[in-house]
């Protein structure tokens, strides 16, 4: 699901709890508000604020755009917007569409925004919405942990919105890969580059180069013309892509790799097209559990047919990856567009 039309909403509902002073808006999702005065004052009209992106110079994202903004406007609720040049929105989008632009945003109740904040902007007792990157346990992140239980701060995080199935609402979505995908082919062009390789894939600039995703896409599809005339060193064999996973981000790499001249391969013909593969295309596998996934008394290479998930799922201990001796020596590059949690 588009993060800004769940956000919206959800924002929805949460303007109507906010006339009712102490009940409960149950909330599809998992996110429950407990009490409208847990998420703002009944004694005063509900305010909104907008973070601006600091977690990257790169960042253009926004969770909400200005249509979203004028629908909650006319619910009543005032949202505050902090001023930037970077979002794929304007200033003046967002100004038409009823937000009031300011840096102090101290008023609203819930602030939200995409990525992490900076510790320093936090401010105390409110409530925040984005993606911490911290239910892993990631170490990187968890001195924002520490600071948001100090300063008393709710947070909801996009990652623990699920539906009643538990699935998750807001996640990656196709262009996480499709924009991983371009700077991916971007930094096999310098590696190779350093290698002492001048190859086609130097023609490639990084996703945020491009006006758009066509245009990214036409630029791999210029440097496909060049593979298939021959310009890639022999040298350097064919190259093989692995991908990982079958969900969104996996499919959005494969997508850019598409523009590419390209084979798909099992990955049990890695071995074979390594040796006689054809320098004026590409090769790709996709792989997934079953396909290097075996149990460790069999002492046997990976069975893809016979592979239970279900047994699998139960006995992740009785089990042994032989990616490392049958898919990595063959892989030129990894496309990780699997999914990974603790214990797995």
């Amino acid at each position: 699901m588009n993060p800004s039309r769940f956000l919206h909403r959800k924002l929805h509902h949460y303007s109507h709890a906010c006339r009712r002073a102490h009940g409960t808006a149950a909330l599809r999702g998992g996110w429950n508000l407990r009490s409208a005065a847990t998420l703002c004052s009944s004694s005063r009209q509900p305010v909104l604020g907008i973070r601006r992106e600091e977690s990257s110079v790169w960042e253009r994202r926004a969770p909400l755009n200005p249509n979203h903004v004028q629908s909650l406007v006319k619910e009543g609720v005032k949202v505050l917007i902090q001023p930037s040049t970077r979002r794929a929105y304007s200033m003046h989008e967002y100004e038409v569409a009823g937000a009031v632009i300011r840096d102090d945003i101290t008023e609203a109740d819930t602030i939200i925004g995409v990525k992490q904040p900076p510790l320093s902007g936090l401010i105390e007792d409110k409530t925040y919405v984005f993606f911490s990157h911290t239910i892993k346990a990631q170490p990187e992140n968890m001195p924002l942990l520490d600071a948001l239980l100090q300063k008393g701060i709710r947070l909801v995080d996009y990652e623990k919105l699920l539906d009643e199935q538990g699935f998750r609402l807001v996640a990656f979505g196709k262009y996480a890969g499709v924009s991983g995908m371009i700077n991916i082919l971007h930094g096999l062009g310098l590696r190779m580059l350093a290698l002492g390789h001048h190859t086609p894939f130097m023609h490639v600039g990084t996703a945020h180069n491009y006006a758009s995703s066509g245009a990214a896409k036409a630029a791999i599809a210029n440097l496909g013309h060049e593979i298939e005339y021959g310009l890639m060193p022999e040298v350097l064999g064919p190259l093989i892509f692995t991908f990982t996973g079958t969900g969104n981000v996996s499919q959005g790499a494969q997508e850019v790799f598409e523009e590419l001249p390209n084979e798909f391969v099992p990955p049990t013909d890695l071995q074979e097209v390594a040796k006689t593969g054809d320098t004026r295309k590409v090769y790709a596998t996709v792989v997934s559990r079953k396909d290097y996934l075996v149990r460790k008394e069999s002492g046997a290479t990976s069975d893809a047919a016979n592979f239970d998930v279900a047994d699998f799922d139960a006995h992740m201990d009785q089990y042994k990856s032989t990616f490392f001796d049958e898919i990595a020596p063959y892989t030129t590059c990894l496309i990780n567009g699997g999914y990974w949690g603790p214990g797995m």
